[in-house]
């Protein structure tokens, strides 16, 4: 019907048209999500007029119908290819969801629908902005992945995610209506340093020097920096982003420990579906025990954050005394829920996935032969991995270990006077809370030394690889004691599980140990330099405490200078990263030499 050269030249057109609106609908994009951005904060974080807020909000729907016509758009011109995409259910149902909110926004624009509805309308007014600050988040996220796509190293791309959100919720921690009274950068710095690595180190009040939007925005960088920002990050754009290259699926591989490029999508889901499971669990328990506690007001937000907290091993409190409050002290109950929570996040992600392909796999087969027709059973050997068989059974022997020696220690102390129940709750979460997590249920400057010297070595074995949990982590203590029983009966090699560790595997376990030895020796002596008055048991415990990113105290950090305070933050910055990490960001990596030196021996 048409000739050759008219169907070339209306190809031609149409890529040109193509390229012209993906390249302005990108621009529009960015400068949309970058707006929402900056009026969310200008809205919640500064005091304005109800004129103000509510332009605001009619700016967020104006965003909405733009992300609906430039999705639309999207569709329009890579419909085949969007189709072939893991992430184009996701893309369909969030489009789907904008339109039917665009449709009805004229429903909520009734002058009498808030005084009939109220309800409604806080939810819509909620979802509104809820919606456009996650859109603009993934628009933002997709940079990111743009940055991927240079050849920028995955340990600096790493630890610059982590310095970006600790500066940024530095300056959300500064704004007037995050704070009562207001708040030094110092402390902000040091406060969102302390909730994105997850420690809980404080030198302020929470409860009394944050408002409940400094809080809310606490709860975002504990959420953050506990999954991880790469693991959001990569979430929401491998899940709307087309065309990622080999080298950004390769790059998140070795971020995320997975074994296949195939796996990697999967593998970031289950990470976020699996947290917001959890804590969704978590945070219904601790609002069930708090029923009764007249004097917590917002119960529901309470529960939130302490759900969050426990479960991102980062030990804040709303509450002055934090889980030794004078309100919830005796709630053993709320402690024990709490302490479960810390374990199932300092556990790992890796060994929760573990296990449930391994009840997935004996659900399938028990099915199979209860059918009893002719279905094939699949047999997969080794389901649990090496890791797995040295995490759960090292963290079950720390928790007894730890419980049972803080009840022998303290018997007399701390826990004199209270009930079995007491004793048991309060000993159990003294095992388990200094494995990363930060609350403390008793007043720490009252513990005997032998307490004080067994949380410190908790503190710095610390808790799972790949978990929100800090430390050296207890896969590094177990192979570095392997190894040194290997060399005691003459082995040469590191065998768990009847699998052979590689070389490589067991050098980096005693890297990480030396180098953590190395950091606590030097900042150790920074402090006890800067703060004379402290004694050097309270100088190794808030450095330890830091470094394994807990967030227990002896009282010191809340009255450390501006210099020893700086070396605390970095101290939490360097243990939730890694120093391994952080020096592979200076130091080149070398090349394979194809030749060997020839052997000597030197004493040793």
């Amino acid at each position: 019907m048409f000739s050759v050269e008219f169907r070339y030249r209306a190809r031609k057109i149409y890529k040109s048209v193509k390229q012209i609106v993906e390249l302005v609908s990108n621009v529009l994009l960015f400068l949309a999500s970058f707006l929402a951005i900056i009026l969310v904060i200008y809205r919640f974080g500064f005091d304005m007029p109800a004129d103000y807020s509510h332009e605001i909000y009619y700016t967020y729907r104006a965003i909405i119908r733009l992300f609906v016509v430039l999705g639309l758009l999207r569709f329009l011109f890579n419909f085949r290819l969007l189709r072939a995409e893991k992430g184009f259910w996701i893309e369909v149902l969030v489009l789907l969801f904008l339109f039917a909110l665009t449709l009805f926004s004229k429903h909520f624009d009734r002058p009498d629908f808030e005084e009939t509805n109220p309800f409604l309308f806080k939810v819509e007014r909620i979802l509104t902005y809820a919606v456009v600050l996650l859109l603009s988040i993934i628009q933002l996220s997709k940079q990111i992945f743009v940055v991927l796509r240079s050849r920028v190293k995955a340990e600096v791309l790493f630890a610059a995610s982590f310095l970006f959100i600790i500066l940024l919720g530095a300056v959300l921690l500064r704004l007037p209506n995050a704070t009562y009274e207001g708040i030094s950068f110092m402390d902000a710095l040091f406060t969102s340093t302390s909730a994105v690595c997850v420690t809980g180190l404080t030198v302020v009040d929470t409860g009394a020097t944050f408002t409940l939007t400094g809080q809310v925005v606490l709860l975002m960088l504990i959420q953050v920096g506990g999954i991880g920002v790469m693991t959001f990050t990569s979430f929401f754009a491998m899940s709307f982003l087309s065309g990622t290259s080999f080298h950004d699926q390769f790059m998140m591989k070795n971020l995320l420990n997975e074994a296949s490029l195939s796996d990697i999508f999967r593998t970031v889901v289950y990470i976020i579906l699996t947290t917001f499971i959890i804590e969704g669990i978590g945070v219904y328990l601790v609002y069930m025990q708090v029923q009764d506690v007249a004097e917590i007001d917002n119960k529901l937000f309470f529960a939130l954050f302490h759900g969050v907290s426990a479960f991102c091993n980062a030990g804040f409190s709303t509450l002055p005394g934090n889980l030794y409050d004078p309100l919830i002290r005796h709630l053993y109950g709320l402690q024990v829920i709490l302490a479960f929570l810390i374990i199932f996040g300092g556990i790992g992600f890796p060994i929760l996935f573990n296990y449930g392909r391994l009840l997935h796999y004996g659900i399938r087969n028990k099915i199979k032969c209860l059918l009893g027709m002719n279905y094939k059973v699949v047999h997969e050997p080794r389901i649990v991995s090496t890791t797995t068989r040295i995490v759960l059974p090292t963290t079950l022997i720390l928790l007894v270990v730890g419980t049972a020696l803080f009840w022998i220690f303290e018997n007399h102390n701390v826990l004199d006077g209270m009930s079995f129940t007491g004793k048991f709750a309060t000993s159990f979460m003294g095992a388990v809370t200094p494995r990363t997590a930060g609350f403390n249920n008793v007043d720490m400057s009252m513990l005997h030394v032998p307490t004080i010297f067994l949380t410190i070595v908790l503190m710095w074995i610390g808790a799972a690889p790949m978990s929100t949990g800090g430390g050296i982590k207890v896969t590094t203590f177990v192979i570095a004691l392997k190894n040194i029983w290997a060399n005691l009966a003459g082995n040469d090699r590191v065998v768990i599980a009847h699998r052979q560790l590689t070389r490589e595997n067991v050098n980096r376990a005693h890297s990480i140990i030396m180098l953590s030895i190395l950091w606590i020796i030097l900042a150790v002596f920074v402090i006890v330099i800067l703060e004379p008055k402290a004694t050097l048991t309270q100088a190794v415990f808030e450095v330890v405490s830091a470094l394994g990113t807990v967030g227990l105290t002896l009282n010191l950090t809340p009255h450390l200078c501006v210099a020893s305070k700086m070396t605390i933050a970095l101290t939490m910055f360097v243990g939730r990263v890694g120093l391994i990490t952080l020096l592979a960001c200076f130091i080149r990596h070398q090349e394979v030499k194809l030749y060997t030196y020839p052997d000597e021996t030197v004493i040793v």
